[in-house]
């Protein structure tokens, strides 16, 4: 009795397939382009100060975090540095408690030290997510947030 070689590798390929089924992987881009918005002072300040226009119409990434609910709640994560392979990387758990929509993680892109936040929900199968820790801007490529 003989096997094809085809059924030999039918295995690998299912397997393959199957531990990338389950990942989620999303892009931050490295730069932004944005536009002047008008920005007005809340509440007063001493006479001398004054409210300066001054904004950059280009934003580089600048981190990636993980909140738990929407990023404007400021439930920040602290994510985990591990080495692989010899590269850092900031690992966090994802693990969802409850079905609570507050319970929800959600990855953020940062730009500009935090004057800009591209945010989307990780979807709540995922339970570990991670990046590649960088310095500085990230060089004009797209750093990659993985989930699975």
């Amino acid at each position: 009795m003989t096997i094809s070689p085809t059924f030999h590798l039918l295995p690998g390929i299912v397997l393959l397939f199957s531990q990338y089924a389950v990942a989620w992987e999303v892009s931050c881009p490295a730069v932004i382009d944005t536009q002047s918005s008008a920005v007005s002072l809340k509440s007063d300040v001493p006479a001398a100060w004054q409210l300066s226009p001054r904004y950059m119409s280009r934003l580089w990434l600048s981190s990636i975090g993980v909140t738990q609910g929407k990023p404007e709640n400021l439930m920040d994560l602290k994510p985990e540095t591990k080495k692989v392979n010899g590269e850092n990387w900031s690992v966090w758990e994802t693990e969802r408690v409850s079905d609570k929509e507050t319970d929800r993680y959600w990855v953020s892109c940062i730009y500009g030290h935090e004057q800009i936040w591209l945010t989307q929900p990780i979807p709540a199968s995922s339970t570990r997510c991670k990046t590649h820790n960088f310095e500085g801007s990230p060089e004009d490529q797209s750093i990659s947030f993985i989930c699975n």
